[in-house]
């Protein structure tokens, strides 16, 4: 197969960059695109055969975008990028023709099995158009390619059964008898429901021949298999001067085991290691309390202020753990959102009066002015107000005493914008890419004195893309630094004068 034509469309750079190196070295030729309005040009002036698309970006979103290229370019093969906490999101995507999803963290070598497989079906599809074609060729060229096609379908680790339309397998490969643990003898020529029962298989494949479109499910161990499976159905269409007909689907089975078995117990791990430190750093918090109330000392000597820090320190270290277990949660996917129907202006009003004073302890004025609307969103209310909290809270920690945090919400295409705008050190420009990477910390002399872990931004990021919002932050080291979130709005009603 000729060089691969690859397009990468994200509006995170380092994600455009991390995709790029993960393919580096391999039979690609790779353009990057910041948005999809981008993307769409690069597309109509190039022949692309993969494009690598984020479902959340500003302006025209991953969906758009792919509603596009079904219209467009349906030939392409669309992998979606998503983050674990949008990964309904990414099936929804699979269900408008997508071939597949990473999810966010993704690792080098899962990137390349995911574009390799796609262009392994590119290649077959190419190759069985060409056979269509070539109607002209000899017998024994044509069971030479014959030949040739069965020993690469025979060579693949996945798991691969072929249905006609009444769901009747007409071919497997060898990995699907031991991958699926197929006791029937034989496969070929009977229902798949005969060697496969779990029922869920058989309504996928009915759906991806009945509604033409790619069908995925993940198959938990002790239903189709003793593995851990994550399964894709494709229909299989002949185009043709009768117009298009269906011949059957291809079943692809991949044993994700090994990467389930990883996130657990990363999981596990930072909560086990979460809750080990979380209940002696809250004891000890309580004595520190319980000293400096009845300590008739205090006053006179220096420990009111060794406490003082101590507790700054201790609560420092809370905060970490209770992020930690908030992005292993989020990550992972196990996060229940109780979403209800919430006030923008009263969730911004109890987080103001509790950093009031952080604020006057140096001296910052807050000034908060809200849009004549009231507006309401549907939100977790606790996940939220942790994310805009930590907004707030780094806004006056990295504003100089005497500065000045401003906060205003507008209303405007069925969004709420809040905007937090500081005049604080701000953020260089090399350092904006990054700043919602875990753990990642802008180092500096104007930041020397400053705590934090570098997993706030992170979270918020998480919270906002979960409840289907945006996120964008713009930076001056001479002017601070403003951070803007867009939610959908639940309601607006105008106020009355």
């Amino acid at each position: 197969m000729d060089e691969v034509q690859v397009l990468i469309i994200d509006d995170e750079k380092v994600i455009r960059d991390g995709v790029e190196r993960s393919l580096a070295g391999k039979n690609f030729r790779i353009a990057k695109a910041g948005n999809g309005e981008e993307g769409i040009a690069m597309i109509e002036a190039n022949n692309f055969d993969i494009i690598l698309l984020d479902l959340m970006m500003p302006g025209i979103d991953g969906f758009g975008v792919l509603e596009w290229i079904k219209e467009h370019k349906p030939h392409i093969e669309v992998i979606v990028i998503t983050g674990f906490a949008t990964v309904s999101k990414a099936v929804t995507a699979m269900k408008e023709g997508a071939f597949d999803f990473v999810g966010k963290p993704f690792t080098p070598d899962y990137i390349r099995i995911v574009v390799d497989r796609a262009v392994e079906k590119i290649k077959l599809e190419r190759e069985a158009r060409r056979l269509r074609e070539e109607r002209t060729l000899t017998l024994e060229a044509i069971q030479n390619e014959q030949s040739l096609l069965k020993t690469v379908f025979g060579c693949m680790v996945e798991a691969v059964l072929i249905t006609d339309p009444q769901s009747v397998v007409v071919h497997h490969n060898p990995a699907a008898i031991k991958i699926l643990d197929i006791q029937t003898d034989p496969v070929v020529g009977k229902p798949i429901a005969v060697s496969i029962r779990d029922g869920s298989v058989v309504q996928m494949v009915q759906e991806a021949i009945g509604d033409r479109h790619v069908v995925t499910r993940e198959f938990a161990p002790g239903t189709v298999s003793r593995r851990y499976l994550r399964a894709h159905c494709a229909p299989v269409i002949s185009s043709g001067n009768d117009g298009q007909k269906i011949l059957g689907s291809v079943i692809t089975f991949e044993d994700v085991s090994t990467h389930k078995e990883i996130d657990k117990m990363k999981s596990d791990f930072v909560a086990m290691v979460a809750h080990e430190l979380k209940s002696p750093l809250a004891s000890i918090e309580q004595m520190i309390y319980a000293l400096q109330v009845n300590c008739q000392y205090e006053a006179a000597s220096n420990c009111s202020k060794l406490h003082g820090r101590m507790t700054v320190r201790t609560r420092d270290l809370l905060r970490l753990i209770e992020n930690l277990l908030n992005l292993s949660k989020l990550e992972s996917g196990t996060v229940v959102f109780n979403l209800e129907r919430t006030s923008g202006h009263e969730i911004i009003t109890d987080i103001l009066e509790v950093a009031r004073p952080q604020a006057e302890a140096k001296d910052i004025a807050i000034d908060f002015q809200p849009c004549a609307d009231d507006w309401w969103f549907n939100v977790d209310y606790d996940h939220m107000r942790t994310a805009i909290m930590n907004i707030v809270s780094n806004a006056i920690k990295y504003t100089p005493e005497g500065g000045s945090v401003f906060i205003s919400t507008s209303v405007s295409g069925g969004f709420a914008n809040l905007v937090f705008q500081d005049s604080g050190i701000g953020i260089a420009k090399e350092d904006l890419p990054h700043i919602f990477d875990r753990f990642y910390r802008v180092k500096g002399k104007a930041t020397r004195h400053i705590t934090g872990s570098g997993l706030g931004l992170s979270l918020v990021k998480e919270v906002v893309e979960a409840h289907q919002g945006y996120i964008d932050v713009r930076s001056d080291p001479s002017h601070g630094t403003t951070f803007m979130l867009s939610f959908p709005v639940a309601e607006v009603v105008e106020t009355l004068h």
